[in-house]
């Protein structure tokens, strides 16, 4: 037998065969445990995020939902989610985090603005259904309400 170049043998002793597995399973377990502190703490559905909790679970996106109130002067409503707003609202259903949320309620203003309709505040709430483990009824649970409070347009400030 002749010794590969170098010196290292055909088994990959220098160290980066391991690496090479090593890799792999540690971006797992980074993966893991960033989505289980998500689920714990900021509200995600163990469904998502590497869904490493769903087949622990029924909180996935599809019992989840958020509810949009505004408000102004002469209003203040629940206003129906509108088909472009669908996805930055199931968005922030399965994270409601205070970026998501923000994001959700600066596209209501707009879209609010661009109708010409007045809207001060909006206000969204987070919810998710969940099941009583004895006789497994079903209950809507607030995960999250957050206030949006909106400046002024540009042209009423001066």
């Amino acid at each position: 037998m002749t010794p590969a170049v170098g010196g290292v043998g055909a088994t990959g002793t220098d160290g980066s065969s391991r690496w090479r597995a090593i890799v792999p399973v540690a971006l797992l377990l980074a993966v893991a445990c960033v989505q289980v502190t998500l689920a714990r703490t900021a509200g995600l559905s163990p469904w998502k995020g590497g869904g490493f909790g769903m087949f622990s679970t029924t909180d996935d996106s599809g019992r989840r939902r958020v509810r949009v109130f505004v408000s102004a002067a002469a209003r203040s409503e629940e206003i129906a989610i509108a088909p472009s707003l669908e996805d930055a609202a199931a968005r922030a259903a399965v994270l409601p985090s205070d970026a998501g949320l923000s994001r959700l309620a600066r596209r209501v203003v707009e879209r609010e603005r661009r109708n010409g309709r007045a809207v001060d505040v909006v206000r969204i709430e987070a919810w998710r259904i969940e099941y009583a483990p004895d006789t497994l009824s079903a209950t809507s649970r607030l995960a999250r309400s957050f206030v949006y409070r909106v400046d002024p347009p540009a042209a009423a400030r001066q």
